[in-house]
Parts: structure tokens; sequence; C-alpha cells
């Protein structure tokens, strides 16, 4: 399966959290809002080689600014930058560079910084996949492209730039001026193609949209186009998909049919979405051999059009792009979402491969047992991308939420979310908010549990069966002791000498023992056996010693009824009673203090009733209203 940013890391060094400056020169940096990013660089296919100006335009967020401070690697040789037109004097320590202005700006003053500069962009590997500028041949057509891949500290390695992720610019314009064999892939629209002197073309693109620092781009390669139009439902124009592929006879053939499903992934993903965020622009593909890909606004970086790479990298420009985590320790909000995606995708196209893509991902999750999904060390590059817990835990979280609300509510919230933080960023907690919004249900628990706490929950289950009811216990413990309990929703299959039966149970508490009338000689119990949850669960145990409680006469009538449940117990009454959809969505609790329940609130249907008869033994039945 994919990982966009999280393959072939080397070790890393601990980084400052959400940047790498000090925190002195992040509050400067603070003290300004980028508007516009325009990038007027020289860059070829085959070289690290960077030479070129870059105008920052800012306002100013306070009344007294007096330094304009930015980020740029000690490998550039800066030579001079201009504030509003004139030349001044600027200090720089390692990465960060501060100029001083000649007067301050007050409160919503433009201040507009021009910084030019050459040099060759660093080797290190800081960034999440490679450097922030890297150049590589494509062994199997024998092409050499140059990129970028800024994420998540790694931009200051190729041009000047604020490296903060709640600033982002309202709009960029990058001008790559290269060899007149090479194309230029980048953000938004290609504006024009400028002949320039000594046999070189200008590329000049140009988007509207707000944009993240590490989502601005560049692929520079001799690349063939190959665009097409996909129309979106609930939008007025078609959307051009933009791809630059290699200029090579046989690549577009090799390409085309991954390149062309792009299309159908957009069309899906705004059904469940909402319509493709930057529509009025469009969406595309730069080849380059990165390793897997990057979801650079509206033209990813991707070394294939493989099936999860592809509609990844394409549900980042929702989750990542238009949406943006707050910080880097809430970066399962765009690794999580856009890896489900995958799933949501294989769903609707190769739906026998569900099962495989769902055993995969729990698989790489359970590798990390003490592991949670909130970066709580932002600083390390290797953490921000582990691929157990910020790309398959945190699918599985999103996963386990869709398990909790079903399909329609899921996409809801999802929609809801993006259409409060669009082209904003946002936190766990943001997201959090929204569901509890939406569902009009509590969600702390979930959220505690799954993204804030470790590990994963291990039922063992014992069973035992007479000639009247099954009778089975699940004992939970966890993989971690940081998190002793997981309140939950289980299915477990029960296949018997007749049929399979399929029985949700609300995980309340440590151990729940469950007592239900059953057809047939129970074979075995499969404890989640359509991968709902993040689990790791032994067998489950037939017991013939285990004791069969008196409980087991507990009954309803009639079934099915319109108005009133009469209930009958063993010994008494149920202390509380709770109904269940077939999806296992808790609907209404009841604790009856008479021996009937008025139904007539339910809508019609098939429920799961759950009933407590001493706190400890639960009793399943099925009821229709």
């Amino acid at each position: 399966d994919h990982l966009c940013a999280a393959t072939r890391q080397k070790p890393g060094k601990m980084l400052l959290a959400d940047g790498i400056t000090s925190p002195q020169h992040r509050a400067l940096m603070q003290q300004y809002d980028i508007t516009w990013y325009k990038l007027n660089l020289q860059a070829e296919r085959n070289s690290l080689y960077l030479q070129g100006d870059v105008i920052i335009e800012a306002t100013s967020l306070t009344s007294t600014l007096r330094e304009f401070a930015f980020e740029l690697h000690p490998n550039f040789v800066i030579s001079q930058i201009l504030i509003d037109g004139t030349s001044q004097n600027f200090a720089r320590i390692g990465g960060e560079v501060v100029v001083g202005l000649v007067s301050s700006k007050l409160m919503g003053q433009k201040v507009r910084a021009q910084i030019f500069y050459s040099g060759t962009a660093p080797s290190g590997s800081s960034a999440a996949i490679g450097n922030g500028f890297n150049t590589a041949v494509e062994p199997r057509w024998g092409q050499q492209v140059s990129w970028s891949l800024s994420e998540p500290f790694a931009a200051y390695e190729w041009f000047p730039v604020k490296q903060l992720l709640a600033d982002k610019a309202d709009s960029v314009e990058v001008w790559i001026t290269t060899d007149a064999a090479n194309k230029v892939g980048s953000n938004g629209l290609l504006q024009r193609i400028t002949p320039m002197p000594n046999g070189k073309h200008r590329f000049e693109w140009k988007s509207n949209y707000p944009i993240a620092y590490y989502l601005i781009s560049i692929a520079v390669g001799q690349y063939q186009d190959y665009s097409f139009q996909v129309p979106i439902v609930g939008l007025t124009q078609p959307v051009m998909v933009q791809n630059y592929i290699y200029n090579h006879p046989q690549a577009l053939a090799y390409y085309k049919v991954g390149a062309d499903r792009t299309g159908t992934f957009m069309q899906l993903f705004s059904e469940w979405f909402g319509p493709y965020p930057f529509h009025l622009e469009k969406y595309g593909h730069s080849l380059a051999p990165v390793g897997g890909g990057m979801e650079h606004q509206t033209m990813t970086t991707q070394q294939s059009f493989d099936f999860t790479l592809t509609a990844h990298e394409l549900a980042h420009q929702w989750w990542g792009d238009e949406v943006t985590n707050a910080s880097w320790s809430d970066i399962w909000l765009n690794e999580g979402f856009a890896t489900y995606s995958e799933l949501l995708a294989i769903e609707r196209l190769l739906p026998l491969e569900k099962m495989n893509w769902l055993n995969r991902v729990n698989q790489g999750a359970l590798t990390l047992p003490n592991g949670k999904v909130f970066v709580e060390d932002s600083t390390n590059v290797n953490r921000i991308f582990s691929s157990a817990l910020s790309y398959r835990k945190a699918a599985l979280v999103v996963h386990m939420l869709r398990r909790e609300v079903g399909d329609a509510a899921l996409s809801a919230i999802l929609k809801a979310y993006r259409e409060q933080y669009r082209y904003k960023v946002a936190t766990t907690r943001d997201f959090q908010g929204v569901v509890e919004r939406v569902t009009g249900q509590p969600f702390a628990y979930f959220f505690n549990q799954w993204v804030y706490g470790e590990g994963f929950p291990i039922f063992k289950v014992i069973w035992n069966q007479n000639d009247k009811q099954l009778f089975f216990k699940s004992a939970q413990t966890t993989s971690s002791p940081a998190t002793p309990f997981f309140k939950t929703k289980v299915e477990f299959k029960i296949t018997t000498t007749l049929k399979d039966t399929l029985v949700v149970v609300e995980q309340d508490n440590p151990i729940e023992k469950i007592s239900l009338k059953i057809a047939g000689k129970v074979l075995s119990i499969t404890v989640d056996p359509n991968q709902w949850l993040l689990d790791k669960s032994p067998a489950p145990v037939f017991d013939k010693t285990l004791p069969i409680p008196v409980a087991e006469s507990f009954s309803v009538y009639p079934n099915p009824t319109s108005g009133l449940l009469m209930l009958r117990g063993g010994i008494s009454l149920p202390s509380r009673v709770t109904f269940f959809d077939v999806l296992g969505r808790k609907v209404w609790t009841n604790v009856p203090l008479q021996p009937f329940i008025d139904v007539s609130g339910l809508k019609p249907g098939v429920y799961l009733l759950h009933a407590e008869m001493d706190g400890t033994i639960e009793v399943v039945r099925v009821v229709k209203i």
C-alpha cells in the first residue's frame, strides 16, 4: 500500500515544533501575514542549482513591525534584499534571515520583500521524502527530473519562505526559466510560456487559492502534456486534469489507464466530501522518481499512477491542501483521511480488494502496540510520518468513526468540516467539535482513546451453550497500560450448524457477559469479522465449565410490535435496555420501571435490544417494530 511521505526516510534530527527556527525568529515571523509569494527562478532538470528572486508580500499584524524575518537555507547566497523597492541590510544566522525596516509598519500596512539569491540546494534528506529540492533519473524511461518536496520543514531548502502552517498565502505565482526542451509543472493555471534568450523559455504559473508553504512546488523535466476534462456533480464547468508525463514514445500508453482513473476518483471523492476544492484551476500530476508522491496543491508530484497512490494524493486536495493540519502533531487529519480515501475508492472500484486492504492496514497499525495517533513530539520527522500511526492507525480511526455514525453521517461530517475550515487550518479538537455538532452526540471518549490514547483493545472471549441459549463472556485488555480501556462496539459472528448470526455488543465495561437464544449448535465465534475495529484478539474458546446464568429466560413480546413491548425476566426486570439499529448505532436507552416499554416513538425497522439483567449479564434480542 501507499505512503505518500513515509518511505525512504533516514533517521532525522530533532526539529523545533512546527518549524526549524528559534522561538525568537518564529515570533518575528508571526508579526505579519503573507498575502502573496512570487517565485522567479532559473532551474534545470539535471541540477540542484537555483538562481533568481522571490517576492513575499505581507500585511503587518502589529503596530510596530520593525523587522521582516524569513527562512532560507545557508547554502544559498543572498545578493540583495529590497524592502518596498529599496535595498536594505540584513542579518543571517543559519537559515534565519532578518531585514531591518527603514520605518515601522503599522497594523494592516503592507510590506514587500524581494530576495535575490543563488546556490545549490542541500542534500541532507531532511524532508519527508528526500530533500526540499531533488534531481534524479527515472530508470524506466531514462528521463531526468528536478522537483521540490517541502514537507514538513524543507521549503527553505529552495526558496525564501515563512514555514509556519497557520499562515497560508492568499495566492502564489511561480515563474521558472529553463531549457526549451523542458516543461515545468506547478500550482494553479499556466498563464503563458514566454520565450527567453539563450535557448530557454519561462513557464509562468499562477494560483489564486490560499496555499500552505509546503504545498508550493515545481517539477522540471522533458514532459508531454496529457490533459482531459472531468465533469463533477454540483459544478457548472468540468475540471481539467493536466498530467505532465515523461516525453517518451511509450510513456503515455504505459500511464494512460492510471491517469484516466483520476477522473473517476475525483467524481467519487466529490460525492463523499463535496466538489473538488480547486475546480476553478485544475488538478494534475507531474511525474518524478520521487519514491511515492506528494500532494502539491492542484498538481501532485508522483512516481506512478498506482491505484492507491493516485487516490491517496487526490484525496489530499481536500485533506491537507484545502483544510490543513494546524500543527504537525495533527498530521493524522491529512494522512489518515487520505489513506482512508484509498479504501473508499477500493470499495467502489475494486470491492474484492477491500478485506486485503483492511488486513494490510490493520497489521501495519498493530506493529506499534504503545503508539498513539496524535504526535506528541512534532520535532521528529520520522514520527510525524510514521506509517503505522499517522497513516494506518489514523485511517482506522476514520473507519471506526464511520462504524459509529454510518456512511451518511460520515459524509455529512466531512462536508461540514471542510466547509467550516476551508482554506484554513484545523486541530483534532476542531474536527471533534464538528463530529459532535453534526451527530448531536459526545465523542470525547472516542478521540481520547483512539487519537490521544495509546494502543488498541484485545478481546478474550470464552463461551458455552446449552439447549436453550448461548452464553459468552468478552474480557477486554489493552496493548498499552496508558489506555486501560476502549469503550467501543464489537461485532461477533456466531457460526452454527444452521446459519451465521452477527451480534453487535456495546463494550462499556472491561467484562461484558452476553446471553442469547440461538438456533443450531454453535461451531465457532469470531471477533470483529468485518474488520471494523483495530484490535488484536485470540480466537474465542469454548469452555464447557462456564456457568450459564439464570437470566436465560428473559424474553420480549409481542414481537413484532408498534406500541408496548412487554419484558419478561427469569428473576427481575432488566436494569437497563438499549436499542441499536442494524448498523450497531445506539438509538435509545431506557431504564424500565414497569414490565413494559413504550416503543411507539421508534421508527419501523429491526433493532437489537440489549438488556442488562444484573449489571454484568447482557441479553440480546432481535425486536421488530
